[in-house]
């Protein structure tokens, strides 16, 4: 969508794929090729730069920040310097990014650190929210048939996303097994009744029967010490 949003504007973009924090390596190729499909099917120049990061490699960089959102500006960080001074070696205009569209990212960080990477070569940081155009997007991934991501990109994310689904498939389990004992018991209160209304097919009698019983209760209550 920031494509074609930003074509809508007058920008005549090219596409820049430098993500080296896709894991496992099997992952970055599915997105590699799912930018190249998309290049292609939005014809649009694309530039390609650099391989995936090994996984240890990557969390020993951290230097023990791992916490979601403190690591993520780590992230952030190298690929906004490199598409900054790329912007600058290949003489663009500006440059924004695509993670700007994405309603899971730490959308002010991202902004942040493009600018601090823009005034530190030289470059124009072009800010947009792509957020607006959320669901636009899903729908042309998914006509398209482009690839669609599980989890952010890192091996700490894949294995947040591993847990979060667990979690969900438990929830989900358990409100499952929440209604059918639910509907059980529902059905044994109908088929209860129902073997009340055979046995005293009349409503007088049953009612006769449910005050009898109502004021043997009572009698019995009364005589108690």
């Amino acid at each position: 969508m920031p494509i074609v949003h930003l074509r809508d504007e007058g920008w005549e973009p090219t596409a820049f794929f430098f993500n080296p924090n896709i894991h496992p390596e099997n992952e970055w190729l599915k997105r590699r090729d799912a930018m190249r499909e998309a290049a292609m099917r939005l014809n649009v120049p694309l530039l390609e730069e650099g391989s995936p990061v090994n996984p240890g490699q990557w969390v020993r960089s951290l230097h023990g920040v791992l916490r979601q959102g403190e690591r993520c500006r780590l992230c952030y960080r190298p690929r906004m310097e490199r598409t900054a001074a790329l912007a600058v070696e290949q003489g663009f205009d500006a440059f924004t990014t695509s993670l700007l569209y994405s309603r899971y990212q730490h959308h002010e960080t991202i902004a942040e650190e493009a600018a601090k990477a823009a005034q530190a070569c030289g470059a124009t940081f072009l800010y947009r929210d792509f957020r607006t155009w959320w669901w636009e997007g899903i729908a042309m991934s998914k006509e398209l048939g482009i690839y669609r991501q599980k989890w952010c990109g890192c091996i700490l994310s894949m294995k947040d996303a591993l847990t979060q689904q667990k979690e969900d498939k438990a929830r989900k389990a358990a409100q499952k097994a929440e209604r059918a004992a639910r509907l059980a018991r529902e059905a044994e209160e109908r088929r209860l009744k129902k073997e009340a209304v055979a046995a005293h097919p009349n409503k007088r009698a049953r009612k006769a029967l449910a005050r009898k019983a109502a004021q043997s209760t009572a009698a019995h209550e009364a005589t108690l010490p």
